[in-house]
């Protein structure tokens, strides 16, 4: 459980001020408050969120000067009082503003941090990346031990990014499961926009797939790759999350209007069936919308005509 990593290296080089409390973006959710359906990241762009509805646990913001700040959501279902799903989006922007000193540190906490981050570790279950510069597209799946990540971390950043977590857990009565199936994605690229992104999607096994697990530490779990060999029934469990956790990447690579060379290949969990469903959705999508723009009078028939034949093609 952390924001994007590096974003308190950020803030030591652009701000020293704390969170804002409310989104500068124009959202105006509330702890407290229920959301479902979807993220809406962009204009027109939207991160589908887990069925059922969601409570705020935190949000933050912050900005310093000349337009670069970040900021987060985070979210959880709650049943029986405990976080079954868990899903967190964070974001740096205006990054241009300051690309020579910015993107060194980006790099650095995204590709060389202490602990975890986008390179190989030995409890990560999947990782794979584009990376070029301080561009990349990453996408990691693997187990989190709670107790571990909340109160046992020696690490620094740990301890300040959970503590909003710790607290609402302790005020709300909070009981916490042991394990999470866990996936990261994380993109930045400055020919898309000068934005750093980060989702999180956390779900205990025993509510995506009936498992109840068996031991409860991140390098004793049956969900760490030196272990789950000898439990068949695991690997299945763990084989269906990076399934649904490939879908969701494509989902994020699509919110994030990443261009073709930093699209991962992930056909070794997704389908052609899956993609080409996709493609036929959103191509749907656009003729529905290009077909009432003509219909209400926006645009011409030969406006119409030449905007159809551009998306079909």
């Amino acid at each position: 459980m952390k924001k994007i990593i590096g974003f308190v290296v950020l803030f030591a080089f652009i701000c020293s001020e704390s969170f804002a409390a409310s989104w500068k973006t124009g959202w105006r959710l509330q702890r407290g408050d229920t959301v479902s359906g979807e993220f809406k990241v962009f204009q027109n762009l939207s991160i589908p969120l887990p069925a059922g509805e969601f409570v705020v646990v935190e949000k933050w913001a912050g900005e310093s000067f000349n337009g670069i700040g970040t900021e987060g959501l985070v979210l959880a279902q709650l049943k029986n009082n405990i976080p079954v799903k868990y899903f967190e989006i964070a974001r740096a922007y205006g990054l241009s503003k300051w690309t020579g000193a910015l993107e060194p540190i980006i790099e650095a906490e995204t590709f060389k941090p202490k602990e975890e981050g986008c390179r190989e570790r030995q409890h990560y279950s999947y990782l794979k990346f584009y990376k070029r510069g301080a561009a990349h597209n990453c996408f990691i799946v693997k187990h989190l031990d709670v107790q571990r990540k909340l109160y046992g971390s020696g690490y620094d950043q740990d301890r300040v990014f959970t503590a909003a977590l710790r607290a609402w857990v302790k005020k709300n009565k909070i009981k916490l499961p042991d394990i999470y199936l866990t996936s990261e994605h994380w993109f930045m690229s400055l020919l898309v926009r000068d934005q750093w992104i980060m989702v999180l999607h956390m779900e205990t096994p025993e509510n995506f797939a009936n498992h109840k697990i068996k031991f409860t530490t991140r390098d004793t779990s049956e969900f760490h790759p030196d272990i789950i060999g000898k439990y068949p029934k695991t690997q299945k469990v763990l084989r269906d999350w990076k399934v649904i956790s490939a879908k969701r990447h494509k989902d994020f690579e699509k919110a994030m209007k990443a261009k073709k060379q930093h699209l991962l290949d992930l056909s070794e969990f997704i389908d052609d069936g899956y993609i080409t469903k996709r493609k036929s959705s959103d191509i749907s999508a656009q003729l529905k919308k290009l077909h009432d723009l003509y219909k209400d009078g926006v645009i011409t028939e030969y406006e119409y005509e030449k905007a159809k034949k551009k998306i079909l093609d």
